[in-house]
């Protein structure tokens, strides 16, 4: 006998993608500096998700943790020692520094953070030099590139833009202290991207991804402990 009733079907949900994720710097997907995914069909984003996506998304960072370019991230936290978030208003200016301030010159990107120290902040993987939009930097990274656990750190003694300049063109952020120094940090969960002033002549730039997992790990605790690393190895100027 045929059935006249209708068939009640299942939603469908996207499954996101473990690889390549670039995080429009802060997004928790690849996307694009438009805000569009990397992969797959264009979705609609916020406003603030935009405007975060345009100063973070700095290109394929991750390209399953693997690929020639990397990123960008977000930064600043308040107090001293470690880190503490104090204002997230849109671009807001930092306050002025009073720690000394850093030499940016290094022979060596990867001499920012030793190996020493990327081992025992969870790094297995080799560091490797790399570059994220004229930034000259290392890549750090937990797990084995396309897999979809672990995470990617870029660190970059960054001589072209201060943590004032990169807080003015990046809103959505908070302003933050790491080790004594102002910094501004753009958050957004699985990625996150740090500026750090230590300089008027640049800063410490740190834009770090976790990739994509069931109870993702969260990227700015892990990006602000490099940050400290950075900091504490850095000669006053």
């Amino acid at each position: 006998m045929r059935r006249t009733g209708s068939r009640r079907q299942a939603k469908r949900f996207p499954i996101p993608s473990a690889e390549g994720e670039a995080v429009a710097a802060g997004a928790t997907e690849p996307v694009n500096a438009d805000g569009t995914r990397l992969h797959g069909k264009p979705q609609p984003v916020s406003r603030n998700t935009v405007a975060t996506g345009v100063s973070l998304a700095a290109g394929l960072l991750l390209a399953g943790c693997g690929g020639g370019q990397t990123g960008q991230a977000a930064q600043d936290t308040t107090d001293t020692g470690t880190s503490s978030s104090t204002s997230s208003a849109p671009g807001a200016g930092l306050p002025e520094r009073t720690a000394p301030a850093k030499s940016l010159d290094l022979a060596d990107p990867c001499a920012i953070i030793t190996r020493q120290q990327a081992t025992e902040l969870g790094v297995n993987q080799p560091l490797e030099n790399a570059n994220s939009n004229g930034k000259e930097g290392c890549r750090y990274q937990k797990g084995n590139p396309g897999t979809e656990s672990g995470w990617y750190v870029f660190v970059a003694a960054d001589t072209k833009r201060t943590a004032q300049e990169f807080s003015s063109r990046s809103p959505g952020g908070q302003i933050t202290n790491i080790a004594g120094y102002h910094a501004y940090q753009v958050d957004d969960g699985g990625a996150c991207m740090i500026a750090v002033d230590v300089s008027n002549q640049g800063s410490i730039f740190i834009n770090g991804i976790t990739r994509l997992q069931e109870n993702r790990t969260a990227a700015c605790p892990i990006s602000t402990e490099f940050a400290e690393a950075a900091i504490k190895n850095l000669p006053e100027a």
